[in-house]
């Protein structure tokens, strides 16, 4: 009985983490979470943003590059009660001399049930606006997406809210395009090079 006892406990405090980690498989350093802690005094606005990166074909949602590219995956969690105010928007910076092929959301991955957002390709960033139903505190969004021809490095994020805005460290495409298309520009800079030598 008290052998059945332990494994009960294990049991559920194995589902109460694997529960918790709705963004899972992506690239180990680049899968975790942020916390926006965000006060005026009034006003709160404290959420998680939970990420993760896939490699090219790794992602097990519905792909936005159909398996070419990088996905930057990311679910904004409101806790409730520490937050009282709704989230409007949230963007991933894109580092100049990189850039981003597709933006959208993906509500059969995460967790699952989360409010949609509508997403935008701005020039240096990938936006998600609550603007039809806003992300209230304690609710969730569906997963949000983006896909690059870069790999990821750690960059910045932003979270909005009745009024409050903060910066948080988030993963955002790097300089270093994926291997695939640094094959594709080696033959031309050698083709280049000759030429000039010529």
């Amino acid at each position: 009985m008290k052998n059945l006892k332990s494994a009960v406990i294990s049991l559920s405090v194995l589902f109460c983490v694997c529960a918790n980690a709705s963004l899972i498989g992506g690239i180990g350093a680049y899968t975790g979470t942020t916390t926006f802690n965000l006060s005026n005094g009034t006003s709160n606005l404290n959420v998680d943003v939970e990420y993760a990166v896939y490699a090219p074909g790794q992602y097990t949602g519905n792909d936005i590059s159909g398996g070419s590219d990088y996905i930057y995956a990311y679910q904004i969690f409101s806790k409730s009660p520490a937050s009282n105010v709704a989230v409007d928007f949230f963007s991933v910076g894109i580092l100049i001399g990189s850039g981003i092929n597709a933006v959208g959301t993906d509500a059969t991955f995460g967790t699952l049930g989360g409010v949609n957002p509508l997403a935008f390709n701005f020039p240096q960033s990938a936006g998600y606006m609550f603007i039809y139903s806003a992300l209230q505190p304690g609710q969730y969004s569906t997963v949000l997406l983006f896909s690059s021809d870069y790999s990821p490095t750690m960059g910045f994020g932003t979270v909005s809210g009745g009024g409050l805005g903060g910066m948080g460290i988030l993963p955002t495409p790097s300089l270093i395009p994926e291997p695939a298309t640094i094959a594709l520009l080696v033959p031309a800079i050698i083709a280049l090079r000759n030429k000039r030598k010529k």
